[in-house]
């Protein structure tokens, strides 16, 4: 009997041969990667059992390829893999053929599963599905489906594009293979993965839409990603900068920790997994399965991504990220974590490049090395420590922090939007935005445990903290009175750079919520629907907008007196009907369209991602007659920016003190 056994475990590969030797009449040829395997097959005259690993490294060609290399040659040859993976997903790549799980394996094992192997009869050794036609035709309607082409072939089930008529939803549509349709057992697990996919929501995830059984066949249906999968671009020959390959990378981890700290398994992500659509956001087909299945090691999925992606990274800074990245052996948080700091730092790269664009996905833009990051975050540490990145510190006593007040808004009707009328109960927001000595006293709260309670439920595990970027350097550089840009700032300057959960927290801390969108237009406008907070007649000068922004801070400022924000403690003319102060301009606000158990709002674009909405305008934004009534979607609730803030609501009257 010829054998050829490829291990690439060094440790055990030899252990493992001499006893596939020590059998009587055995010849075994071992090989440690594919292109050894190969070289020997090109010469050998006999081969009655290949045992190979299935997935050597992402790299390299497979145990599939010299699987189907080794039956050409000898077609009466049986196959054994042997993996480090769950290989599920992977039905029809195995053929049918045997599988030992390296946990690792006995040699015993070994021995005892290449016997079996060689026992088989030539004839049963392939079961992989058959290379038919697609059980549906394009055309047939399933319910209320219309099959337009097949894209895969699986082990259990055949995947289609489809329509959905009633709506003319593009879904991909998941059809159990009818063969299987007398086997409880196979129906059982097949509608097991239905319900968990269901159970997975997250906008970076495809979500699940229905799932459903007609003239007795079993399907459910999908989304198809928004985009291309990564085996498309790389097709086209095109590469990606290193800050698309840390959002790519951070999306994809964002996903997959979310999914398994819900306690789901999955399969290896593949090529055609992953999704890039045209504003450079990642998302990935629903790659989840019930926890029956084999737990995988996150550091190698981790690691299988990164390698995954080498081939499509432009050369310098894109390769020595993955390097990087590569090198430090993260699982999934750990990933997330290195690129918090990585990505912090290309935004203090382009910090104000990134407020001018401030409501668009970032549009490839370049990073530096790994090397220039320290030197980068060195640089904000200076430029907020000392206050000084144009202009001189000029050091001044501790500013008071302004008490928040909180606004009567009566019951009523009022105009929404352009022409709709709604009415609302009372309630009451805040006349200011939340300022970064307001902010500073939630934080301090948290350190001392009185705020732990405040998180939403629905927060990321991987968030860990509610401080701002840099926040000791901006609270140092507030308290002293220092500069910014050459702006003055204090502890009256609204907080900025708070993502949404931290808006979230810190008004759940202080007994109240965020405003609803209803709610912020009416504080805005009146009831009467206004066009600007002080009435119908534009002004350049009473709101702090972009009309005299300078990104480079010299000549900002010049019609409404300040180039970034301005403190709330400050005569204001950008004040509406009821006496709320700077919803025209100064910051961007978070608003919180869940009051009373809604949802965010469908994006208008992705009507199956919900994210929250950033209401008003701010310093960078130029005046226009729709400030108010435009919604800005966000791209995701972790999102931040220097020109965005918040301010708080209630139902209740604030307590008085």
């Amino acid at each position: 009997m010829t054998l050829l056994f490829l291990d690439a475990n060094a440790a055990l590969r030899g252990e493992r041969t001499l006893a596939l030797r020590q059998q009587p009449g055995w010849e075994v040829t071992t090989a440690d990667s594919v292109p050894e395997a190969l070289a020997w097959l090109a010469k050998a005259t006999s081969l009655d059992l290949l045992i190979t690993e299935a997935i050597i490294d992402a790299n390299s060609k497979t145990g599939f390829d010299l699987r189907d290399a080794a039956l050409a040659r000898f077609p009466e040859a049986r196959v054994l893999f042997t993996t480090r993976y769950d290989l599920t997903g992977y039905e029809t790549h195995l053929g049918g053929w045997p599988v030992l799980q390296d946990a690792p394996y006995t040699t015993g094992k070994l021995i005892t599963k290449a016997r079996a192997a060689l026992e088989r009869p030539v004839q049963a050794a392939a079961e992989a599905p058959p290379d038919a036609p697609p059980f549906l035709a394009p055309g047939t309607m399933l319910g209320n489906y219309q099959v337009l082409e097949r894209l895969s072939l699986e082990a259990e089930s055949e995947t289609y594009r489809a329509i959905q008529v009633t709506v003319q939803r593009p879904v991909a549509l998941v059809l159990m293979r009818p063969e299987f349709l007398s086997q409880p057992t196979m129906v059982d697990s097949f509608k097991a993965r239905e319900r968990l996919k269901a159970s997975v929501s997250h906008p970076r995830i495809a979500p699940l839409y229905e799932a459903g059984e007609v003239n007795g066949l079993i399907f459910y249906t999908r989304e198809l990603p928004r985009g291309r999968h990564l085996q498309e671009i790389q097709a086209t020959g095109e590469t990606l900068s290193e800050r698309k390959i840390a959002d790519l990378l951070y999306g994809v981890g964002e996903a997959m920790q979310y999914a398994i700290e819900r306690g789901c398994h999955h399969r290896r992500l593949d090529p055609q997994d992953i999704f890039i659509d045209a504003e450079n956001q990642a998302s990935i087909v629903n790659i989840f399965r019930p926890s029956d299945s084999r737990p995988r090691d996150p550091r190698e999925e981790v690691a299988a991504l990164i390698q995954l992606l080498t081939p499509l990274a432009a050369e310098g800074k894109a390769r020595g990220l993955l390097t990087t990245l590569s090198e430090e052996s993260h699982d999934w948080a750990g990933l997330l974590n290195e690129l918090d700091d990585v990505r912090d730092a290309m935004r203090g790269r382009s910090i104000m490049r990134r407020i001018e664009a401030e409501e668009t996905s970032p549009q490839g833009a370049t990073g530096t090395p790994r090397w220039l990051w320290v030197a980068a975050i060195a640089l904000l540490l200076i430029v907020f420590g000392l206050g000084n990145f144009v202009g001189t510190v000029t050091p001044a006593p501790m500013s008071s922090v302004a008490g928040e007040e909180m606004i009567a808004i009566p019951a009523g009707a009022f105009l929404y939007q352009k022409k709709e009328r709604r009415t609302l109960p009372a309630f009451w927001i805040s006349r200011d935005e939340v300022t970064i000595g307001q902010y500073s006293l939630f934080l301090a709260a948290l350190k001392k445990g009185a705020a732990n309670a405040c998180d939403h439920a629905e927060q990321p595990k991987t968030k860990t903290s509610h401080a701002p970027p840099k926040w000791n350097d901006t609270y140092a550089a507030a308290k002293a009175g220092a500069t910014f840009n050459g702006q003055p700032m204090s502890l009256n300057t609204p907080v900025t750079q708070v993502d949404w959960w931290d808006a979230y927290a810190y008004a759940k801390w202080k007994g109240q919520r965020l405003p609803t969108e209803e709610e912020w237009e009416k504080a805005a406008r009146g009831d009467k629907g206004f066009l600007y907070p002080w009435g119908e007649q534009a002004s350049k000068d009473k709101a702090n907008l972009g009309d005299d922004y300078d990104p480079n801070g010299v000549k900002g400022g010049g019609k409404d007196g300040y180039n970034l924000w301005a403190p709330t403690n400050r005569k204001c003319a950008d004040t509406s009907l009821y006496g709320i102060h700077d919803m025209a301009g100064n910051v961007s606000e978070w608003t919180a369209s869940e009051f009373k158990g809604e949802p965010w709002p469908a994006h208008p674009d992705y009507p199956d991602l919900r994210v929250p909405v950033v209401r008003g305008g701010h310093f960078a934004l130029k005046n226009s007659n729709d400030l108010l009534t435009t919604r800005f979607f966000a791209e995701s609730a972790n999102e931040t920016t220097l020109a965005r803030g918040f301010r708080t609501a209630s139902d209740t009257a604030p307590v008085k003190k």
